[in-house]
């Protein structure tokens, strides 16, 4: 029901198309009764025509209205939502109300014709009288079918564009629909996607920690404050799609922090990012962390030969780069990742992010975020 009020047409549509049909209707029904156009004729019979344009377009307002009502109150009932108006069964009950208004509203016409012409003190009264008292049986008969038919077909017209219009409403608003409903399956999937990382990061957090309980207690209590540290930044971006890359960075910083407790000397981070672009640019929040977390876990390293990642930025991308040095067992992968972040990220912009490797170095271009 909420449809198809939302489907109606504003009073301000209906005298607009009213008005439409009749500069339509008019010169038509003229044309067909006056055999001779003359500035004279003009003269005699424009107080008619003033009132023929006032009750015509009233008419087709009130057309308008009416089908209006009845669309609302017995199509809609059918349990179809869309162009209910072109099936069979409502054009003829269309057609049958439009041909018996018209004949009632062409009788009424002419009988407001004759009385006015009656009317002796308008000067233009005798010859509008004698002009229809001259006119055959035949001619009479003639025209007032002309009349009808002229009627039915702007009674028709008007139903069909105001169909149209309500038809074009309905699509506008599907559209709308569609959208709003396009974007929230786009944030509940971002959502969950957020929600695979976290879990995986305190995983793979405990298990350092667990690592260094026993033999360093003392570094195991710095470990767990930067951990709270970490953390908090994870429950403050929890309900954000994207932060700002200083943020991001800020984050790295203690995520690389915890790494190197475990690695030592082993793993090197190398930021070369401007303040200027840091705070410019915006990020998926744990993209950092998912990539150093990636390149972790499936290359070597040693204290001769430490890994080296580099974050820096070229044009609007963020660039993480690292040497191949695969593990000669490779872990068995959780499917996040580099997938987590290309469907993350799909999510925000039209930007594809790239990865593959170019002369043994493993390259990452991640879209920046205006």
């Amino acid at each position: 029901m909420n449809n198809t009020i939302e489907n109606q047409l504003t009073y301000k549509q209906k005298w607009q198309l009213a008005t439409t049909v009749f500069a339509i209707y008019w010169p038509i029904r003229i044309y067909v009764h006056v055999n001779h156009f003359s500035l004279e004729l003009v003269q005699r019979v424009w107080p008619f025509w003033i009132m023929e344009i006032i009750v015509t377009i009233l008419f087709f307002g009130l057309w308008l209205t009416v089908t209006d009502w009845i669309q609302q109150r017995f199509f809609s009932k059918m349990n179809r939502e869309f162009l209910i108006e072109f099936d069979l069964p409502a054009q003829l009950a269309t057609l049958v109300v439009a041909g018996a208004l018209a004949v009632l509203f062409n009788m009424a016409f002419h009988r407001m014709w004759i009385t006015m012409a009656g009317v002796e003190r308008f000067h233009f009264s005798q010859p509008i009288r004698t002009s229809a008292l001259n006119l055959s049986p035949e001619e009479s008969n003639q025209r007032k079918k002309i009349d009808n038919g002229l009627t039915i077909m702007a009674m028709l017209s008007a139903f069909y564009l105001a169909a149209n219009r309500r038809g074009y409403k309905r699509l506008e608003a599907i559209k709308v629909n569609a959208e709003q409903l396009k974007q929230e399956a786009i944030q509940a999937q971002f959502m969950a996607l957020k929600n695979q990382v976290n879990p995986h990061f305190l995983f793979n957090s405990l298990s350092i920690l667990s690592s260094l309980i026993e033999p360093n207690p003392k570094l195991s209590i710095q470990f767990v404050g930067q951990l709270a540290k970490a953390f908090r930044y994870i429950l403050e971006q929890r309900d954000t799609n994207y932060i700002k890359l200083q943020d991001e960075l800020n984050f790295t910083n203690a995520y690389t922090f915890l790494l190197q407790i475990r690695f030592g000397e082993k793993l090197k981070i190398r930021t070369d990012v401007s303040a200027s672009i840091a705070t410019k640019y915006n990020i998926a929040p744990l993209t950092l962390q998912l990539l150093i977390e990636n390149v972790v876990k499936h290359n070597q390293m040693s204290s001769e030969e430490p890994l080296l990642v580099n974050i820096q930025t070229e044009d609007d991308y963020l660039l993480v780069t690292n040497p191949i040095r695969l593990r000669p067992q490779k872990e068995a992968s959780t499917g996040l990742g580099l997938k987590n972040i290309a469907d993350r990220y799909r999510l925000l912009t039209e930007r594809p992010v790239y990865f593959g490797d170019q002369d043994g170095i493993f390259i990452v271009k991640i879209p920046l975020l205006a």
